[in-house]
């Protein structure tokens, strides 16, 4: 699958076309950018300070980049895509790498047919050395509503969609989890229910049983051990939650 000229047309936008080398936005050094966002990291040509291009030269070396993003979208992703939503795609990989988005939630989402869910893992990338950046917002706007089938968005300045975002973060970590902790408490307090619900009968039996059975397979103890091991899962599936989503 190739990029459409729609696809590519957003990426032109968000790159803007430079015949001269250019510091990145962000650090004001490496990775210096020629043509329409092309780094060493991309391939050939490496690119230095003083290095300059023709407009035609820019114009292959893009179209030589695309080969490598779309290679990767196609790769990554295991589902079939409308043309839209490959080239919001190959625009994310242009801009934040093939790398980041192998690891991402975005990835999993699309994998997984969440479609819907798309839109709301491309604005999560849009801060650059921890701050939000005005140009990777619109440019995330763009894709998503690319991804959408509405068309490539508001207009922008030039370079301001160039910047490569950081890695989203979780917005809390387990161990500050209300809802992590919560569910280690709730299930402590089942436990506790339970083996109180279960002592009038218990009682009965308990003599019989644990002669057949030894004091620690009496039902309070059973009971008591599934229902922490239940509270263990609950937890272990919040935590696992929260990794995916600073994925």
């Amino acid at each position: 699958m190739r990029t459409s000229k729609e696809g590519i047309d957003l990426i032109k936008e968000f790159e803007s076309l430079e015949l001269s080398a250019y510091p990145d936005p962000a650090t004001g050094g490496e990775p210096w950018t020629i043509g329409y966002g092309h780094t060493s990291m991309a391939g050939p040509p490496k690119v230095f300070k003083g290095l300059r291009v023709t407009a035609t030269e820019a114009e292959y070396i893009l179209q030589r980049d695309l080969t490598k993003y779309e290679g990767g979208v196609e790769r990554l992703v295991k589902v079939p895509l409308t043309q839209n939503q490959f080239d919001a795609l190959v625009s994310f990989a242009f801009n934040c790498g093939v790398d980041a988005l192998k690891k991402s939630t975005l990835l999993k989402r699309v994998n997984a047919n969440a479609f819907d869910a798309v839109p709301a893992e491309l604005m999560k990338w849009t801060k650059a050395n921890g701050k939000e950046m005005k140009g990777l917002v619109r440019r995330r706007r763009a894709e998503a509503a690319l991804w959408r089938g509405l068309g490539a968005g508001e207009p922008v300045a030039p370079k301001e969609g160039r910047i490569a975002p950081d890695k989203p973060t979780p917005s809390k970590s387990m161990a500050k989890s209300t809802e992590g902790n919560a569910s280690i408490i709730i299930g402590a307090a089942a436990a506790g229910a339970a083996i109180k619900e279960a002592k009038p009968a218990i009682q009965d039996a308990a003599d019989a049983y644990a002669a057949a059975t030894g004091a620690f397979g009496t039902p309070a103890v059973l009971i008591a051990i599934a229902v922490m091991l239940l509270a263990a899962y609950v937890w272990y599936r919040r935590k696992q939650r929260l990794d995916e989503e600073g994925a």
